[in-house]
Parts: C-alpha cells; sequence; structure tokens
C-alpha cells in the first residue's frame, strides 16, 4: 500500500493511503474517436497566438491516449477510487493488482504535474 505522510494542525502525523483517494477530472474537453479518448487543447493565450503565427501551427491540438490512458480517463468519474480504477485495469489487463498500482499511479502522478486531474478523499 502507498501510504503519504501528512501532517495536521495539532502537528501529529497521520496516514494517507493514496489508493483511497477518488481522481477527478479538471481538463474538461476531450472527446472519444475511434474507441480512443482525445484531449483537445486550443492555443489563445497572446503569446501561444504570436508562436501560432509565427510558426504556422494550428489553433487546437490533442493528445491521443493510449488503450490504458482511455481507458483510465474514462473509469475517473469522480466517484471510483484508485483502488477500484487499479481493479478494473487488472481484470482488464491481466496485471497482478501489485504491478496495477505502481503502473496506475505513475500515470495518474502524470496526469496531475499536467494539471488535467485533482484527487480527493473518499470522505469529503
Amino acid at each position: 500500500m502507498i501510504m503519504f505522510n501528512k501532517k495536521n494542525k495539532n502537528k501529529d502525523i497521520k496516514q494517507d493511503n493514496f489508493l483511497l483517494y477518488i481522481p477527478q477530472r479538471k481538463h474538461d474537453d476531450w472527446e472519444v474517436r475511434n474507441g480512443r479518448v482525445y484531449l483537445n487543447f486550443y492555443h489563445n493565450k497572446p503569446v501561444e497566438k504570436f508562436i501560432r503565427w509565427l510558426f504556422k501551427k494550428p489553433y487546437k491540438s490533442d493528445i491521443e491516449l493510449d488503450e490504458r490512458g482511455t481507458t483510465v480517463w474514462q473509469l475517473m468519474d469522480g466517484k471510483r477510487t484508485v483502488y477500484d480504477i487499479s481493479k478494473e485495469l487488472s481484470n482488464k489487463f491481466g496485471d497482478d493488482e501489485k504491478t496495477s498500482n505502481k503502473r496506475l499511479i505513475m500515470y495518474l502522478r502524470y496526469l496531475v504535474r499536467e494539471g488535467w486531474i485533482s484527487f480527493r478523499k473518499e470522505d469529503e
């Protein structure tokens, strides 16, 4: 189990189990095409407009998620915990639970770094 140490107001150390967190999508502009999830991005900030003009880049771009990424993205419904998603992945792709947890957590870390998802605790 993956645990996070977190200090509360009383400076006691509390253990939080990451597998009980619920991932939530922050990036709302996405679509499913040919069984894959595509995240859409619009480049309309002033700097991006200038770069688009300078390098002849399109106004809109997208990122295609692979099969696992698509599955994870679709399972993040704001109700399932990381553990629930991990179980679904191990059932679908035939991974053992430990491998599934590791892969999922690495992927979720990437999505958080990009700012596309956030987490909330199960009891909130």
